[in-house]
């Protein structure tokens, strides 16, 4: 039995509607939209409810190391407890050529803070890579147990040669708790962040959902892509096999 649990980006309503009407286990929680979801919890929570969906949830794309960006995301971490998401993804943002040690001791403690608090909603803070390389998450992985990985295979493909999901896998097998995919084309830039719908970029993703498939761990998998591509890409990995 796989040990995949498949779901797409929600922000209200109509997302959780067409989740549900095709077959998505779970909705992801796109927080930057947190508004739009205030305005439409109760109808988003009666709508997964009888759908048999749960959450999980994205943090605010805002740097940890800055004060008014680390408070946005503490108001929608406790804010997302009424829909008790089993992950909160962040973006750390842990590459050496962004920080300073200073400012990694600062986000070891601020991430640690963040965990606490998700901790107390019942969910894991979850740490995506966007440039990193699967050594540059060990001083916040290594400094709070309770911290976890969100594999983003599309940005693996970014600043490499080769993909580098497969090391993040390797690495961290026990720290995976949620996946981000998509495809891309490579790049040495955030511009070069597509998030193409699967196929139409160059990433080999058989041997990555092989890796992802044996671990002993239900690991959620977020089609990041608007929601029909998000079906597509579902149907994609069914074709073959991967799923």
């Amino acid at each position: 039995m796989s040990n995949f649990k498949f779901g797409g980006q929600a922000a209200g309503l109509d997302g959780i509607i067409f989740l549900a009407g095709h077959g998505f286990d779970f909705a992801d929680l796109n927080l930057n939209e947190i508004a739009k979801i205030r305005a439409e919890e109760r109808h988003m929570l009666n709508a997964a409810g009888r759908a048999g969906m749960f959450f999980v949830a994205h943090a605010p794309d805002l740097r940890v190391d800055n004060e008014d960006g680390l408070e946005r995301i503490r108001e929608a971490v406790e804010y997302a407890a009424v829909f008790q998401p089993r992950t909160v993804t962040i973006h750390p943002i842990m590459a050496p050529g962004a920080n300073s040690p200073e400012k990694i001791e600062k986000k070891i403690k601020e991430i640690a803070e963040l965990a606490e608090l998700a901790s107390g909603i019942g969910a894991s803070i979850a740490c995506e890579n966007t440039s990193e390389v699967p050594g540059d998450m060990r001083p916040v992985l290594d400094a709070h147990p309770q911290v976890m990985l969100t594999l983003d295979i599309g940005h693996s493909e970014l600043l490499s040669d080769r993909n580098k999901s497969l090391d993040f896998i390797a690495a961290w097998p026990d720290r995976i708790a949620h996946v981000h995919i998509h495809d891309n084309v490579g790049g040495n830039t955030h511009h070069e962040d597509l998030h193409l719908p699967l196929g139409e970029g160059r990433i080999d993703f058989a041997p990555i959902m092989a890796a992802l498939r044996e671990l002993p761990q239900e690991v959620t998998v977020t089609f990041e892509m608007p929601r029909q591509k998000a079906y597509e890409g579902l149907l994609w990995l069914r074709e073959r096999s991967l799923t």
